[in-house]
């Protein structure tokens, strides 16, 4: 037999040592592995009934939100599961904001508005700015302010015109402008002579009255005092005095008002220049014409021509004046012929 050599023989010993402490080990290392398992099986299961009653009561508190609007305590949740739903509502949050500035972004940019709705909107938009104007103008002192012009009066003055028009210092230019139809009959119904008269307005306070009159055929002769008579056959009620008549003018000397306002519309149609050629206008019947009248003539003649055949006959005393080389009398009663004074 051969001898081991003693080196040997301590390693051998030693490997046998150690392979027998790593058999002893072995089952505890594999009894602690199955302790840890178990406890993570454990705390799992934990886990799923704590998810399971947290995704309840989520169903639970979304039903009554939606039902009554109440609120409820929710069971206490993991961790991880907060974090996550913290997580979610962030990114909720963030793409919220997002819509929100895109949105305004979009609500930013200024649509065109149609035609049609223009149209449709007009009437209001003018009667917004009239409303507008108006009210600026009634609280301007322009509203009250009045500038009357009165034109085509003869026989009549400013102040009477204005007189009869019963217009206000007081009364609106607008208040005026509304009420002309009853300015312009309150100055013709004022006074005979107005034949016609028409108020005109310019922007902004501006009124123009033009008025027309009856023309003037002479002066009535009455004691002391004249009246005058008009082309319509009326006589003026205004009472004139012997300072306050014209230079040159008209008496009529007849005392029948019924013969001065036939005599007035014989004469309106004559031609001015041969009016205003009479100087007086007499009554003179004749045994064969009653209603012959004598005109006395500024040119020196004399005329006589019965007062219903005026219309007919006056118009020729022209064209035998011409031929007058003095003073002459016309005799129009019968026929036309004259002969000297």
């Amino acid at each position: 037999m051969t001898e081991k050599d003693p080196l040997e023989e301590v390693k051998q010993a030693a490997q046998e040592e150690a392979k027998s402490q790593v058999e002893e080990q072995a089952p505890e290392v594999e009894t602690e592995t199955e302790i840890e398992m178990e406890a993570e099986s454990d705390f799992l299961a934990q886990w799923k009934e704590r998810h399971q009653a947290y995704l309840a009561s989520q169903k639970e508190t979304e039903s009554e939100k939606e039902g009554e609007k109440s609120t409820a305590v929710a069971p206490s949740r993991p961790l991880e599961a907060t974090q996550k739903e913290k997580g979610e509502k962030r990114k909720d949050f963030d793409s919220i904001h997002i819509f929100q500035r895109s949105e305004s972004k979009r609500e930013a940019v200024p649509t065109p508005i149609s035609r049609k709705l223009l149209l449709q909107a007009s009437p209001i938009i003018a009667t917004a700015l009239i409303g507008i104007l108006l009210a600026v103008y009634f609280i301007s002192p322009l509203s009250k302010e009045k500038k009357i012009e009165v034109v085509g009066n003869q026989l009549l003055d400013w102040e009477t015109v204005l007189a009869y028009s019963k217009i206000s210092e007081k009364d609106y230019a607008l208040t005026t402008l509304l009420q002309t139809k009853n300015i312009e009959a309150n100055i013709k119904n004022s006074s005979n002579i107005v034949k016609s008269d028409k108020i005109t307005f310019q922007f902004p306070n501006r009124f123009t009255i033009r008025v027309e009159e009856f023309m003037e055929v002479g002066y009535l002769k009455e004691a002391d005092n004249y009246r005058l008579v008009l082309s319509s056959g009326d006589i003026s009620e205004t009472v004139i005095t012997n300072e306050a008549l014209p230079e040159r003018y008209t008496s009529i000397n007849l005392v029948d008002k019924a013969l001065v306002k036939e005599l007035a519309l014989q004469l309106a149609p004559i031609d001015a220049d041969i009016l205003s050629n009479i100087k007086s206008i007499e009554l003179t019947p004749s045994k064969v014409t009653a209603d012959l009248l004598t005109m006395s003539m500024y040119d020196g003649n004399t005329l006589l021509l019965p007062l219903s055949e005026i219309d007919i006959k006056l118009p020729y005393y022209s064209n035998i004046a011409k031929q007058l080389s003095v003073p002459s009398i016309v005799d129009m009663e019968v026929g036309a012929f004259s002969y000297a004074k």
